[in-house]
């Protein structure tokens, strides 16, 4: 199902995704989080950047999986294996926290509100929660970063 998609292998394809859009996401919900007078404009940029940034990194995360069971069997002799399992677990990790970062998205754009919509029960919410946004943007957008280094060790070793 994560294999192909346009006779391409799914991962090659998905991970640009990844890599230009969760640190956008992240960047947006940083805004979001510090600026309450800008949360009104960017609730629904941080919904939907979370949804994606979740969505992609789990599509990114099993392609490679389906990408890995065909290098290990059709390039054997010329794939670093070692630097292939630091990839693989750097892009583990980046898809549970980005699925973590997608929940705090939701929960955020939901309970956070602009400085003139407040009520006491969401008040008592939202420093925590905007420091919860804040750190788990900053792990996405650092575990991606290292995920993306990882793979380009894998796919260039020997190369240049």
């Amino acid at each position: 199902m994560f294999d192909y998609i346009f006779g391409l292998p799914m991962h090659a394809l998905i991970i640009h995704a990844v890599v230009v859009l969760v640190p956008l996401s992240a960047l947006v919900a940083i805004a979001f989080a510090v600026r309450p007078v800008w949360r009104h404009l960017l609730r629904w940029p941080v919904a939907i950047g979370g949804v994606i940034s979740g969505v992609t990194a789990f599509v990114a995360a099993e392609s490679g999986e389906a990408l890995q069971r065909r290098v290990t069997q059709v390039r054997a002799a010329t794939t670093d294996f070692d630097l292939l399992r630091e990839h693989v677990e750097w892009g583990d990790r980046a898809k549970i926290i980005c699925l973590l970062f997608m929940v705090l998205c939701l929960v955020a754009a939901w309970f956070l509100r602009a400085p003139d919509e407040d009520e006491p029960r969401r008040r008592m919410l939202e420093v925590p929660l905007a420091i919860l946004l804040v750190v788990s943007a900053l792990a996405a957008l650092i575990t991606v970063v290292l995920a993306g280094h990882a793979g380009a060790e894998v796919t260039w070793a020997g190369l240049a």
